[in-house]
């Protein structure tokens, strides 16, 4: 996309590590879900162990991230938070997609699928070394919109949360430098 930075290589990982700690993150939502009865608290349980503050549950998840973010292949980071969590990028997907979301249009699930989309498509990017692909898959990650603003401002907000410095390529595409 227009007016993003260009990643190297590394940095597509580091991206693609990100952005999988960023829509685990989101999940530990399912608890509202749970309560009212849509969703199964057995299939999800892992979740649940995740703070519902949102700093400190990204606080918990940093050990996935850099674990992540140090994988040979982008198939090899998403096994670090399947391990953890039992659930695919395509449950977190289905999950998001689910109708019960409260105010699914504008606050919670449905914005996050398309997030988790364009995640699940810069590791398929990744792992198949295309350098185009996986250039305008960052991109796509790096301009991103959640439910109430910007991927890369809720990753620069929840890393300065946690007294972490946010990455470069974040900061660049949030000031559109």
């Amino acid at each position: 996309m227009a007016g993003q930075p260009s990643v190297t290589p590394d940095q597509a990982m580091a991206l693609f590590a990100d952005g999988l700690a960023l829509v685990y993150h989101e999940a530990r939502h399912v608890r509202h879900l749970i309560k009212a009865g849509y969703v199964s608290k057995g299939t999800w349980e892992a979740f649940l162990s995740l703070p519902a503050n949102r700093v400190d549950a990204w606080r918990h998840l940093q050990p996935l991230r850099s674990g992540a973010s140090t994988a040979q292949t982008a198939q090899g980071a998403r096994q670090v938070f399947e391990a953890r969590f039992l659930k695919s990028l395509e449950d977190l997907a289905a999950l998001y997609a689910d109708t019960h979301w409260k105010h699914a249009d504008s606050v919670g699930g449905h914005a996050w699928r398309g997030v988790t989309d364009t995640v699940a498509q810069l590791g398929m990017a990744i792992d198949a070394g295309e350098e185009t692909a996986t250039t305008l898959s960052a991109s796509r990650l790096l301009g991103s919109r959640h439910n109430n603003g910007a991927v890369s401002s809720k990753i620069i907000g929840l890393d300065r949360g946690i007294e972490r410095m946010p990455g470069d390529v974040w900061i660049r595409a949030s000031t559109g430098a």
